[in-house]
């Protein structure tokens, strides 16, 4: 019942969650300053409106890919409610759920280095996206170049870091 409900719900509101996030998240840039101004503020919304949609599909994904069979063995063995979630849902739905946290991931580094490349203000401190714009500003291709690298490798550290082990315990 829980999961068809589940189902449901990302069947309403999947077709929304997806168009959050084909949309750039850059395109809310100008309404994050508007409402923000350039602060850490405006530049939080940002990342968190390039990732929450993927981490959201990955999640309705995730629960979408569980057999029917595990909540019917889960009713007879007294799971209900609550503990139909945390004891079947959330497991089940883990492998789907830590793929939309990596995407989400990627889409916030993108949106962060996106917001900093168009939002510039010395208040923020000087940002890898800005790195790279003074960079072009300056016509200087190796600070441009070994910025590229920076981001990448940040890129890779987190995967090897952060998502690998998990996936391996997973």
């Amino acid at each position: 019942r829980l999961t068809r409900t589940v189902r449901v719900s990302g069947q309403g509101f999947g077709p929304l969650i997806t168009g959050l996030m084909v949309l750039p998240s850059v395109a809310w840039v100008p309404a994050a300053i508007l409402w923000f101004g350039i602060s850490t503020q405006a530049m939080l919304f940002v990342v968190i409106l390039g990732a929450t949609p993927s981490i959201a599909n990955g999640l309705v994904g995730g629960i979408g890919q569980i057999p029917p069979l595990y909540a019917k063995v889960g009713q007879v063995l007294g799971a209900r409610g609550l503990n139909s979630i945390r004891f079947i849902v959330m497991p089940a739905a883990l492998p789907g759920y830590l793929g939309g946290l990596r995407q989400g991931w990627a889409f916030a580094w993108r949106s962060l280095m996106a917001a900093e490349l168009i939002a510039y203000s010395p208040k923020l401190g000087l940002g890898l996206g800005q790195m790279l714009d003074q960079g072009r500003e300056l016509s200087d291709m190796s600070m441009v170049m070994a910025t590229i690298i920076i981001i990448l490798l940040v890129g890779i550290a987190v995967e090897l870091c952060v998502f690998a082990p998990i996936e391996r315990r997973v």
